[in-house]
């Protein structure tokens, strides 16, 4: 048994989207009658149909069916020439079968679409729209992307200004939007503009654009200038009128209360010491005391012109100590307590005198207590074993009155030499 197939025409074109066809010929070389299918062999075969699909054929008689090619039109057909074969396949005798074959050329088409994303921007300086190409044609794609404006109010960098494309994929390129001019103040300007996408066929798809531009200042800028000097304003007012009175009247309450006496504004001569004691009027002259005499100078005469220098204070009558007077009023002093013999353990001060700094040595490191008194009142008390050398600095200062004594005691509870002692500083004033 046996069968010849005979194709019409070998080489047949097709463009995606229509049809082609051939008429092939089946002759049943076999001695039994048989039924002959015609089916297509290749690539081609995904979209091929034969008409009839199969043919009965007594020996040695012919039959014809038309074979046709319908190749769609989308990205996955491929183009360019693709082999095929059309077999006649025997019922009765398989291996009897016949292939004929062929070439198909399938012809290559352009289809692209192109989108701007956004659509539409907005910016002082600038704005950023990216392009997206798709392919849906079956063959690469070669664009190139420009972009115009119609007033020429616009520059526009594109990166990049080509795209190579596969068939079935998308390609995505950036568009820079500049304006030319610019201006600070005023309503948002549109300015339009296209994009171009040129493929291989030299047909371009054109794009709508816009871009709003914007002033360089934003609106809300000057109100809130406005709202800001308004607010620095208020509170210059707040610091002048309640802040600063405030902070005045506190810090004078608690000067105050520590025991200072604030200094008048513009006075070049100390404080005066309390007492009742009044300062010398400006160019010498005293000032009347509040008895209503003049407060001699120290040592009975007048006070000399332009010397600024206070009159002595009266002895106070009571046990409350002076206030102490500011740094820098006084006559600096120091000297050193000693309860070893080698310097006097007690010192009486002619003048109120002012401690700010004690220091307190213990250079054996003897066991016992070591005392600071005033007048026999004991200011401090330190176990020598703790130390060997500490010292005490004070904002507010301890006073000594005039005529008071300020000693030093130890008691030294361990054998060998009992020789700590004080060492004090600070300034006296008449």
């Amino acid at each position: 048994m046996g069968t010849l197939v005979t194709l019409a025409s070998k080489a047949l074109e097709v463009v995606p989207g229509s049809v082609a066809s051939c008429t092939v010929t089946v002759k049943n070389t076999g001695t039994v009658v048989d039924q002959f299918t015609i089916d297509v062999l290749g690539d081609p075969g995904a979209f091929a149909s034969a008409e009839p699909p199969a043919l009965s054929l007594f020996p040695g008689a012919e039959g014809s069916a038309v074979v046709s090619f319908a190749p769609p039109r989308n990205s996955s057909t491929p183009s360019g020439a693709l082999p095929f074969g059309i077999r006649a396949r025997s019922q009765e005798d398989p291996a009897g079968s016949a292939v004929e074959e062929g070439v198909l050329s399938v012809g290559s088409f352009t289809d692209i679409f192109a989108e701007l994303v956004p659509r539409s921007s907005r910016g002082s300086r600038g704005a950023t729209h990216e392009l997206a190409v798709d392919n849906r044609g079956n063959a690469r794609l070669n664009a190139s992307i420009t972009a115009t404006d119609p007033d020429q109010l616009l520059g526009f960098d594109v990166q990049p200004p080509g795209l190579l494309v596969e068939p079935g994929t998308a390609g995505f390129a950036k568009v820079r939007v500049k304006p030319t001019k610019r201006f600070w103040r005023g309503q948002p300007k549109t300015r339009p503009f296209k994009v171009a996408v040129t493929g291989d066929d030299g047909r371009p798809i054109v794009l709508d654009g816009s871009m709003l531009q914007e002033a360089m200042l934003p609106r809300w800028l000057v109100p809130a200038l406005l709202a800001l000097l308004g607010v620095l304003i208020l509170a210059g007012v707040l610091w002048a009128t309640v802040l600063q009175p405030a902070i005045k009247s506190a810090t004078t309450q608690a000067l105050a209360d520590a025991g200072f006496t604030p200094k008048p504004s513009g006075a070049s001569g100390a404080s005066p010491a309390p007492g009742g004691g009044a300062s010398p009027a400006p160019g010498g002259g005293a000032s009347p005391a509040p008895g209503g005499g003049a407060s001699p100078a120290p040592g009975g005469g007048s006070p000399s012109p332009g010397t600024g220098a206070s009159p002595s204070p009266e002895p106070s009558a009571g046990p409350p100590s002076p206030s102490p007077a500011p740094f820098g009023d006084g006559v600096p002093q120091d000297g050193r307590l000693a309860a070893d013999g080698s310097n006097p353990p007690s010192a009486t001060f002619e003048s109120t005198f002012y401690v700010t700094d004690l220091v307190f040595a213990n250079p054996n490191g003897r066991a016992g207590t070591l005392q600071l008194l005033r007048d026999g009142f004991v200011l401090i008390t330190l176990r020598l074993e703790n130390f060997r050398d500490l010292d005490f600095h004070y904002v507010t200062p301890i006073v000594i009155q005039t005529g008071q004594v300020l000693s030093a005691a130890a008691n030294c509870t361990s054998s060998g030499a009992c020789d700590p002692s004080v060492y004090y500083s600070g300034f006296a004033r008449p």
